[in-house]
């Protein structure tokens, strides 16, 4: 049996590394829509509207648990917000409404795969007196430092 020169071995050797690393670098977008959910029913049904103005807040869940925050958004005026280029890896999203100044965050979802296509992260405008209609949803009392940086204050936007 021949031997493969070392030039031919690391080339062939190189090539089996690269898709892994294309399948790492993944990155899709996260946008939702903060909406009105008169029906109770959690889905933006095509007779609502978004518009409710909130801060958004995507954070990453690291594989040691804790929460890194990734960015911050504001709505525009239809309530949608858009966050660019995530990459694959767990994650969760923290909403404001500046409506009431009430916040949420959303359980954890994962972003991976092949896809391409956004990730969609439509979220009810909720108060303290609804917010028990949406499991999905928890109360929080500081979306702007859910990763624990000494930095941020209570009031931080």
């Amino acid at each position: 049996m021949k031997k493969l020169p070392v030039f031919l071995f690391l080339f062939l050797a190189m090539l089996m590394v690269v898709p892994a690393d294309l399948q790492a670098a993944k990155r899709r977008d996260v946008k939702g829509t903060i909406y009105n959910d008169p029906n109770g029913n959690n889905r933006l049904d095509n007779n609502e509207k978004g518009g409710q103005p909130a801060t958004v807040w995507l954070y990453r869940v690291l594989p040691n648990g804790r929460k890194r925050k990734v960015g911050k958004v504001s709505t525009d005026a239809a309530g949608n917000y858009t966050f660019k280029n995530v990459r694959t890896g767990k994650y969760f999203i923290s909403v404001r409404y500046n409506a009431n100044k009430f916040a949420v965050r959303t359980r954890t979802f994962t972003i991976g795969g092949n896809s391409d296509a956004p990730f969609n992260a439509n979220i009810p405008y909720v108060t303290p007196s609804t917010a028990n209609r949406y499991p999905q949803l928890t109360p929080t009392p500081n979306p702007a430092n859910l990763d624990q940086d000494q930095q941020t204050t209570p009031s931080a936007p």
